[in-house]
């Protein structure tokens, strides 16, 4: 009778829990909000847990049904709540040849994205010519976001490894746009890409050929800092976005101990 009861007493619970999900699900498919995704996941989650622990045929079919429906409204909810956004840059390269082919004859002018989607990877392949007379290192930054909040979800890398490039020298280097999956209030976005070659290595404030301590010093002098301000120092503005900030900190990082 005690084990009967004790069932009972945990199926009530699953079904007020599946009627929860269910209900979930309603109101996600009317308001379309991202965020019970997340809720879901953690519904789907707690419910392996919970039916790794217990040993009932009866709790365990309940249980089952629990991350089934679960599983399947998140998918569900991924699809239903996935949209497509648009995206051109233009491309602007001083004393840098930005290329489509090896042979450096189709300049890129700009790069379109194409359809992107929340959560989704786009890569392209350029190819980058030194086109100064002494060697240089290669930085790149964007600019000119258009709405200004698409920074906040979509990020743009590279993988340049911070190698030296000879006058003439031709680099294949793939740009890639991520997009969180996230985004919202978005359906289309533009922004600049600047991509511009220095004579020394980007995180070496000073100059002295090497990055270390004493430049990590300076810059942390410069810091969340923009021109106008007293303590504004170009020298620590190695992507060029007239703020001394985040990137700046993780250019550094990236060249710590390198030396010239």
């Amino acid at each position: 009778m005690d084990k009967h009861l004790r069932r009972g007493n945990t199926v009530q619970p699953l079904r007020t829990k599946l009627a929860a999900i269910k209900n979930a699900f309603s109101e996600a498919y009317s308001s379309i909000n991202r965020k019970l995704l997340h809720k879901l996941e953690i519904m789907v989650t707690i419910n392996t847990k919970r039916l790794e622990m217990h040993h009932s045929t009866e709790e365990k079919v309940l249980l089952v049904l629990v991350v089934a429906v679960c599983l399947i409204l998140y998918v569900f909810m991924l699809f239903a709540t996935t949209n497509t956004v648009t995206s051109v840059s233009a491309v602007d390269a001083d004393g840098i040849g930005v290329y489509w082919d090896s042979d450096c004859s189709d300049r890129v002018s700009s790069i379109d994205w194409e359809t992107l989607t929340p959560g989704s990877v786009k890569s392209v392949v350029v190819y980058v010519r030194n086109e100064n007379e002494e060697p240089i290192y290669l930085n790149m930054s964007t600019a000119n976001w258009n709405p200004s909040n698409a920074s906040q979800y979509i990020t743009l890398r590279w993988d340049y490894s911070e190698q030296w490039m000879n006058p003439g020298e031709v680099l294949q280097i793939t740009l890639s746009l991520s997009v969180s999956r996230y985004i919202e209030g978005i359906s289309s976005f533009s922004f600049d890409i600047l991509i511009t070659g220095s004579t020394s290595l980007p995180g070496d404030v000073n100059g002295d050929g090497v990055v270390n301590d004493l430049d990590l010093f300076l810059l942390t002098q410069a810091y969340e800092s923009s021109p106008g301000d007293p303590n504004w120092n170009p020298d620590c503005d190695f992507d060029a976005d007239n703020h001394v900030g985040y990137s700046d900190l993780f250019i550094l990082a990236t060249n710590y101990g390198g030396v010239a």
